[in-house]
């Protein structure tokens, strides 16, 4: 499971467009559509009868809506990942996300986590590194943050939402 923004239908086209039209020259796994978003904080596995707390945590997490553009193009080779970042450091982006972890980590909650580093993962496996580009903007309206669960089916993983927070649209841009 996993907290992450979740784009909406315009970013995501344009963000598997790119991820399709970068594939030939990367190769690799591209990201079903439907699956891309922005991970704000990674849990890990997480038993169902914690849940519940976990909603009630998220709940007391007050942040303003905002927007941003991803407008980058950048490889990790260590782990093969292909994926659009916003060029510079978005404030509102990484006081969401720490504000996510301080919550959970008060809360006894979060055991580990990682750094966080603002990206969308388009393609997985990548055969070859390109260098990393500025691409044509992407916008994304962060109006919201959700909880998701990955869910093995016959078809691959599929990410579920399982529950939506919104951000605070007076305080927003």
């Amino acid at each position: 499971m996993f907290f992450a923004l979740w784009p909406q239908a315009k970013a995501r086209q344009a963000l598997h467009k790119l991820a399709l039209g970068i594939q030939p020259l990367c190769k690799g796994r591209v990201m079903v559509a439907d699956n891309l978003h922005l991970t704000l904080l990674f849990l890990g596995e997480v038993e169902r009868t914690r849940l519940p707390q976990l909603m009630q945590i998220a709940g007391n997490v007050s942040a303003p809506a905002f927007a941003f553009a991803l407008d980058k193009l950048a490889f990790w080779r260590h782990n093969r990942i292909a994926y659009a970042a916003p060029q510079v450091t978005v404030p509102a982006l990484v006081e969401l996300a720490s504000a996510l972890r301080q919550q959970l980590k008060g809360a006894g909650e979060l055991e580990k986590s990682e750094k966080f580093a603002a990206h969308v993962t388009l393609i997985r496996n990548a055969a070859k590194a390109l260098e990393s580009q500025a691409i044509t903007p992407i916008a994304w309206a962060a109006d919201s943050f959700v909880l998701v669960e990955s869910v093995s089916t016959e078809k691959g993983v599929r990410y579920q939402i399982l529950h939506k927070w919104p951000l605070n649209v007076s305080g927003g841009e």
